[in-house]
Order: C-alpha cells, then structure tokens, then sequence
C-alpha cells in the first residue's frame, strides 16, 4: 500500500472521518453512532437527508468538510483503480512470462540466436521459414522489438508493398505493439538477456541445444559467446552442439575458430559477392532473390543437406531416385571431404554421403 500510494490516500480519509465524527459530535450534540453515520454518508457522497446539521456552525463546517471529503474520496478511489490496474497488468505480464518460460524450457533440439540485430533477425527468418526451433535472446529492447517487427508477417508485406508502389504508408499499428504482443502473434521465443552471460545461455537451454549462432555486432561479444559455450556444453555433456559465428572483421576469423566455433562466416563478404552477381549476372542475382525472400506459386524453395544413413531407403540406390521422389534437384555430392558436382543420375549412393538438394520445401 506504501509502495503503490494507496496509504496515502487513506490515512488522509480515515482522519477525516475522526474529525468528522468528533466535529459533528461536538456541535450538533449527536451520538457518537449519528455523527459516524453523518460523516460516511458525507464521505462517501450519499447524503440520504436524514440528518443534516441544524446549527450555523455545523452547516459552515458541513460545507468545508464535504468540499474535502470529495476530494480526498475522488483521489482515493482514482488511485485505488490505478493500483488494481496495475496489479492486474502485473499478473497477466507475469502469466506470459511464465507461459513463455516454459514454452522455452521445453525446447529441445533447437538452435540459439544470439543477437537480434539485421544478421540475428535474418538468420531467425530462415529458420522460421523451415520450421527449425529457435530462440532469439538479445538485451537491447529497441534491437529485440525490431528483429519481432522484420519477423512479423503482416508487417513485412505492408513494407513490401511500400517498397513497392512508393505509397504512403502507415506502420504505427504493428510499431506501438510490445514485444510480448508481437512474440504472441508470431509464436517466436525470446530472452531479453545478455547473450554473453552464462547463466542467460543456460536459461536458453543451451544443454538440450543442436545449434548455437553467435551474430552479435562486436567479435568480441562472439568469441566471449563461443567460449562460454563450449565449456558449458563440455561440463553439460552436449557434445553434438553446432556453433556457427559470425566475424564482422575478416582479421578475427582465426580467433573465432581459436575459440571453438565450427564455421565462421562474414555477412560483409557474402553481401559483397551477392552484389557483384547483380551487376555482372542480374539474372542470377534475380534468382537468389526470388529464392531468398519471396515466395513461388508453390511454396518457398530453398538449398538444403540430406545425410544418407545406414537406415536410409536410398542407401546403394541412385541419385536419380532421390530426386524422382522427393521432388528435389541433386545438385551435389559430398563423399568425404570432396564434392561430386552435378552427379549422374546413376551416382549410387553411400553411407554417410551428404546430398546437396534444390528444390522445393517440403
């Protein structure tokens, strides 16, 4: 009550019942019952008329005292709404949370996103497109409720069609959304927590994860981020987790694979090459956009890696089987450490060969 403001609205208002009563008490001569009663219905604004002061002096006092009395009630109850509001908000945020929490620690298999600026975003795309399990954990509010927007459906297309036709366009309604609107809407998990603390990537699941992408703006932050988790998975005993990180200078390449990410990639180096296909080869710069972030009559297409097992059906049988079955190109072999490009149809596959296919997703 002291915390939320409340007490100071009702200590003000059980003392102006004491004056009240004695007051009236004193002047009108009235029982101690008559002047309590007069003082609530005073109060609280009733006034059944029933009894009133009938000397000058109580009705000057009446006047004053009812002129406070609806003050100070008004300002009671206005505040009494607001700590019950706030109570309520508090409740239903701590239900979310909770729900939430929970959906996350149920994640198994999935694959941590640390940072959510435009590369952490972009990365969570993809894997919502494919239905791959993540969670997104960034501590920037503002950079967390953006990478929400830039996954939002709707909001993409309004900004699509902006980018488009050039029209005016108004954004505020998915804009003014929080973070926890926008989450629910587009069933993404997320922490709002330092990626670069232990306890945060535990908290992430880290022990149950099949993957971990290090995309923080700062190599820094990255090689902090991959060293943690290596140590964590090590004591954790989760020895299958994948770290890919992302180097934002080409000179920290060396330390990011020091240490302990299995792949390092530069959004740099790779923005470079897409641009220079658009300018020497525009049609397959066109290709990899319609690819990349537009969808086909028939559902989005993709690049993907299929590992042949020792149970899998297409173990000892071609290629070409596999592409007449499954609806997708493949592109590529890889047997050991090297690629067979554009394989025979008649390739027979082998055990542990990795296929490379293109075509549509599943």
């Amino acid at each position: 009550m002291v915390r939320s403001g409340l007490g100071l609205a009702i200590i003000p208002i059980l003392i102006l019942v004491c004056i009240g009563t004695v007051a009236y008490s004193l002047i009108e001569g009235w029982s101690f019952l008559d002047s309590l009663y007069a003082t609530i219905i005073t109060v609280t604004t009733v006034g059944y008329g029933d009894l009133s002061p009938q000397t000058p002096a109580g009705r000057i006092f009446a006047i004053f005292f009812s002129l406070m009395a609806i003050g100070l009630a008004g300002y009671a109850i206005s505040t009494l709404a607001a700590v019950v509001i706030e109570y309520e908000t508090e409740r239903v945020t701590r239900a979310i949370r909770e729900r939430r929490m929970n959906k996350i620690a149920s994640l198994n298999d999935h694959i941590i996103i640390c940072g959510g600026s435009v590369v952490g975003h972009r990365i969570a795309a993809d894997f919502f497109n494919r239905d791959i399990p993540f969670i997104l954990v960034e501590q920037n509010e503002e950079t967390l409720k953006w990478a929400m927007l830039w996954l939002h459906e709707g909001y993409v297309a309004k900004r699509q069609q902006h980018y488009r036709s050039f029209d005016v366009s108004d954004f505020s309604d998915d804009e003014d959304k929080s973070i926890p609107e926008l989450a629910s809407e587009t069933g993404i998990l997320y922490l709002l927590e330092d990626p670069t603390d232990e306890q945060h990537l535990r908290r992430a699941g880290i022990e149950r994860a099949r993957g971990l992408v290090a995309a923080m703006d700062d190599d820094r932050d990255n090689i902090s981020i991959i060293l943690s988790a290596r140590e964590m998975v090590r004591i954790l005993n989760n020895e299958k987790l994948r770290i890919v990180a992302r180097a934002s200078n080409e000179w920290n390449f060396r330390r990011l694979y020091l240490a302990g990410a299995d792949q390092v990639t530069s959004a740099n180096m790779i923005g470079g090459y897409h641009m220079a296909s658009q300018m020497v080869s525009p049609e397959l710069g066109e290709f990899w956009n319609n690819m990349l972030f537009r969808k086909g009559d028939h559902g989005d297409v993709l690049f993907d890696d299929f590992r042949i097992g020792s149970e899998s059906p297409w173990l000892s049988k071609p290629a070409g089987s596999f592409s007449d079955s499954q609806d997708q190109n493949v592109v590529a072999i890889k047997r050991g450490e090297r690629f067979l490009y554009n394989p025979d149809p008649k390739e027979v596959l082998q055990l542990d060969d990795v296929l490379i296919i293109f075509g549509k997703k599943p």
